[in-house]
């Protein structure tokens, strides 16, 4: 369920001092953003009194340090806000705000004579949600199956094997370990059906999060969440295995499918510091924000730079806290608005399209590119046909970004377990540097149809299923390379071989002229990307890479 809705400009940007009174009192809540942190008992030396060990590790391990955003809104101002007869209603660290609940005019006059308050902003109200589409019960006979390491997935084949998934399964790599966290609108009945028996079996469903009511309830909510998360852990063979489906996962709800206030975006950005400080290490979301119901409030496609709407500023300062963040194009490619939404537009976050069990385009995948001219999305997976479990523990085939999204999410997981010593960034590179149209990107595809076993090859080198490879020394020239590649060893060779990214053979000559110097002249002109060169002499097999450029 891609919303149609609009997230508010960022706050830190807007000061007001004053409202007219048929305006305060037509809005009841607002955003109140204070000027800065100081008096806080937290400090940033001491980062276990507010992030999990987990949270604190995922940092750590990237070279992040804990900076002021991480410190928790100082309790004193929130007890002045209070103070004034208003409500606060929610926080945010990352803004450094408070949605505060008023009744009259008299209270956010208040608000905005402390001096600790730097600006405060209504919250508007909403278009009605743009929802997925749903087919017919699939036919599972008019399906071919496949059992890797015992995983059948039957009609869930496609959508696996077409970014590589099945490959990563194949070599043990099934998300363990790897946390993800999934904001969406609920997750009714995923504590019964029987689909998730495995996921809670093993007790890897860490947590869950009610941010609209205020509780850790998600189970009698919105079905979509259940839908999504079906895409990345369902396991039910001869019908459905998800993406990851070994992953651990927190359930946040953030979305409230019967209100008509734009809230859902504050909501979000609290379920995202959430999540952060529980130690997710992916972050998925199939939500957009679009417009309002006062069109004088509408989101416009100027204001999709990535910087201007308070949620996408956030999901890029999850990024910064190491975070893998994805979000669903939206659902718009058809319509009127036909771009990506809030926070689709997030420079730094993997913005998921939709393509068929083919690999072409689906026409309603919301298309870039963003007010400032970058590609989005960044990737796109199978939206379009898409084999998903229902709450009920039926199966279909699913429309939407929405489950583009979390298939997507579910390889992140996948090809991380494989590669813990990258960064998020690192994993991001190697996603785009492999799918199918990584010389190409364009505003349908991104950078096209990822396959997790090519980024992983990239990422260090060798092909999955090499069980040990003995690292030594060889020097290769140029590199880049153009139509021919040196290679210096310290003894003679026995063999060479050279693969693409897919583990495609490349042809070429090999020839010395004095000793232990070779020279490979290819065959072919060698398109652009990554290769693979295994060098055997008597002493050692070493795998390395070299870059066409």
């Amino acid at each position: 369920m891609v919303s149609n809705k609009f997230t508010l400009t960022a706050v830190a940007a807007i000061a007001l001092s004053a409202f007219t009174c048929t305006k305060a009192l037509a809005q009841t809540k607002y955003w109140v953003k204070f000027k800065d942190k100081n008096g806080s008992p937290y400090s940033v030396s001491n980062p276990s009194a507010y992030l999990s060990a987990k949270s604190i590790a995922r940092r750590t391990n990237q070279g992040i340090a804990v900076d002021m955003t991480d410190i928790p809104v100082n309790q004193t101002y929130i007890n002045q806000v209070n103070a004034t007869g208003a409500t606060v209603f929610q926080r945010s660290k990352w803004m450094n705000a408070a949605i505060v609940v008023i009744t009259n005019t008299t209270q956010i006059a208040a608000i905005n004579s402390l001096t600790c308050v730097l600006s405060s902003q209504p919250v508007g109200k909403l278009h009605s949600s743009k929802p997925d589409e749903f087919d017919a019960p699939i036919n599972q006979q008019a399906f071919r199956t496949a059992s890797v390491n015992n995983y059948n997935y039957g009609p869930s084949l496609t959508q696996n094997s077409q970014i590589g998934t099945d490959c990563m399964h194949e070599n043990g790599y099934r998300g363990q370990n790897m946390v993800i966290g999934v904001l969406d609108s609920g997750f009714d009945r995923v504590n019964v059906n029987a689909t998730f028996d495995s996921l809670r079996n093993e007790n890897r469903i860490l947590g869950t999060r009610d941010i609209v009511a205020g509780n850790s309830s998600v189970y009698e909510d919105h079905s979509h969440g259940a839908m999504v998360l079906s895409c990345m852990t369902a396991n039910t063979p001869g019908q459905l295995i998800g993406t990851g489906p070994k992953a651990s996962f927190y359930l946040i709800r953030t979305e409230d499918v019967s209100s008509e206030k734009l809230i859902e975006e504050s909501n979000w950005i609290v379920g995202a510091e959430y999540a952060d400080s529980v130690g997710v290490d992916i972050m998925t979301t199939s939500l957009g924000y679009t417009t309002f119901d006062n069109s004088a409030d509408n989101h416009t496609y100027s204001q999709l730079d990535g910087r201007t709407a308070m949620m996408s500023i956030a999901a890029n300062m999850a990024v910064r806290k190491g975070v893998f963040v994805l979000n669903a194009a939206g659902n718009d490619g058809n319509g009127a608005w036909h771009y990506i939404g809030v926070p689709a537009d997030a420079d730094s976050i993997c913005t998921v399209g939709a393509v068929n069990g083919s690999g072409v385009h689906a026409s309603f995948s919301s298309v870039g590119p963003t007010a400032d001219g970058r590609i989005k999305p960044d990737v796109s997976t199978m939206g379009q046909g898409t084999y998903v479990c229902d709450p009920s523990g039926s199966f279909y085939g699913g429309n939407g970004t929405s489950f583009a999204c979390p298939i997507m999410a579910g390889a992140v997981a996948c090809l991380w377990q494989a590669n813990p010593s990258k960064t998020n960034m690192q994993i991001m590179q190697a996603i785009k540097a492999t799918a199918s149209q990584s010389l190409s990107p364009d505003n349908n595809y991104g950078w096209g149809i990822p396959n997790m076993c090519a980024a992983h090859n990239y990422l260090n080198g060798t092909s999955l299923g090499v069980k040990e490879v003995v690292k030594t020394q060889i020097d290769l020239y140029p590199n880049p390379v153009n139509d021919y590649l040196k290679i210096n060893t310290s003894s003679a060779i026995d063999e060479v071989t050279v693969v693409d990214v897919l583990g495609k053979q490349i042809d070429f000559t090999l020839s010395t002229k004095v000793k232990n110097e070779y020279t490979l002249h290819f065959a072919n002109t060698l398109a652009n990307g990554v290769y693979f060169i295994t060098v055997k002499t008597n002493q050692a097999t070493v795998k390395t890479k070299f870059v066409k450029e």
